[in-house]
């Protein structure tokens, strides 16, 4: 991006962002309403944005480096530095993403009578992230974020201590950075050079979950080998069944600080982004048309599996959500069909036709209509879905 475009887009990012700082009154209006928000609001918003934040830093995505450098410039002993100045940098981009949308939410619906709790259980979940994030990974870890619902449980205090505890008995492992082997490094480096690949192409299917080995011995083998293969598929990204958990959570709290959002476009939303992980059997399927052949059954047949078992999927996340605090109706049951829906179609197109661009003159802009248009499949059955199912009756 050129230098004056890229001030453009920064000076609209920041009109942006900004409105509800300089525009209050029209945000608030838009998003809450005339509807009641309860006194938590605020806080039941920085739960959540700290729960995302603390999840994403445990992906440890600064953990790579280039093979060259690891050959020809790695003797002077810079690299835990380097690492450990890249997790910091992620590490503080995310939890600003945190405190910027809990400032919004305070500024919408009104910051507690004592910022102090709040922001002790913001250092002190940013501390306990940032010193996870530089040991090694553990089994469950991912999980621990979640427990970040129990501020609005159990005294606030008693988890700020517990966390803090925690923090400073975790700061005494060894350090990542450090000890970081070889392999490890171009492992990561290699994934992150598909991840940037994949993004740069538009082949965004192509950052779903890879599947791991699932115990489960002849698990393609016998009949219904469709479903077997759904199923196991699903299995092999249970690495990725915390997602739902957080955007359940994340749901939640839009509820509740937004009331004037209707549930049929938080279901619809959060239930397509939380099946998207599940679709990457289906989706690599026909991203490889050479996989697509081994796998011995008509479209239709595999489509319609794949919607079963998702719509299957949705309707046990979204009785989690409605259990949750969500109102229940028969339009938010819709929505979350829709959305599963949505996400099979979003996954199963070909690869992308760039001889098709398809450009189109629109006020002075030179827009790419066919390529949107292979873009869009999936999101636009989303929308147009749940645009009809707010105007269901019940």
């Amino acid at each position: 991006m050129k230098r004056p475009d890229l001030v453009l887009a920064l000076v609209i990012a920041v009109g942006l962002l900004g409105s509800p700082f300089y525009n209050t009154e029209l945000v608030r209006s838009q998003l809450i309403g005339g509807a009641p928000v309860g006194a938590l609001g605020s806080v039941l918003v920085l739960c959540t944005g700290l729960a995302l934040a603390w999840r994403a830093t445990l992906r440890r995505g600064y953990l790579w480096a280039h093979p060259a450098t690891l050959t020809w410039d790695d003797f002077d002993g810079q690299r835990p530095v380097v690492l450990t100045r890249r997790l910091v940098l992620d590490w503080a981009a995310r939890f600003a993403v945190a405190a910027y949308f809990f400032a919004v939410s305070g500024m919408l619906i009104g910051f507690p009578s004592s910022l102090v709790g709040p922001i002790a259980l913001f250092v002190v979940v940013a501390a306990l992230a940032l010193t996870m994030g530089r040991r090694r990974s553990f089994p469950g870890e991912s999980l621990l974020p979640l427990t970040l619902a129990l501020p609005l449980i159990v005294p606030l205090w008693t988890y700020v201590v517990a966390a803090g505890l925690a923090s400073v008995a975790l700061a005494r492992s060894s350090s990542v950075p450090h000890t970081a082997s070889r392999d490890t490094l171009i492992r990561h480096y290699a994934e992150r050079m598909v991840r940037r690949t994949s993004a740069a192409f538009l082949d965004v299917w192509a950052l779903l979950p890879a599947g791991r080995p699932v115990p489960w011995r002849n698990a393609l083998a016998g009949r219904f080998i469709v479903t077997r293969y759904v199923v196991t598929g699903t299995l092999a990204r249970r690495s990725a069944l915390g997602l739902p958990a957080f955007l359940a959570l994340a749901v939640v709290a839009t509820h509740a600080t937004f009331p004037a959002v209707t549930s049929v476009w938080l279901l619809g939303v959060g239930g397509y982004l939380a099946l998207l992980p599940f679709t990457a059997p289906v989706a690599q399927l026909h991203r490889v048309p050479g996989l697509r052949r081994w796998l011995d059954a008509s479209n239709l047949r595999l489509h319609a599996v794949t919607c079963a078992f998702l719509c299957l999927l949705a309707v046990i996340w979204a009785g989690v959500v409605l259990l949750l605090g969500i109102p229940a109706s028969v339009s938010a049951v819709v929505a979350v069909l829709i959305a599963a829906l949505s996400a099979v179609r979003s996954v199963t197109r070909g690869p992308l036709d760039f001889s098709s661009m398809g450009m189109v003159l629109y006020e002075g802009v030179l827009i790419p209509a066919g390529l949107v248009r292979q873009l869009v499949r999936g999101p636009d059955l989303l929308v147009l879905g749940l645009i009809a199912a707010s105007f269901l009756p019940i």
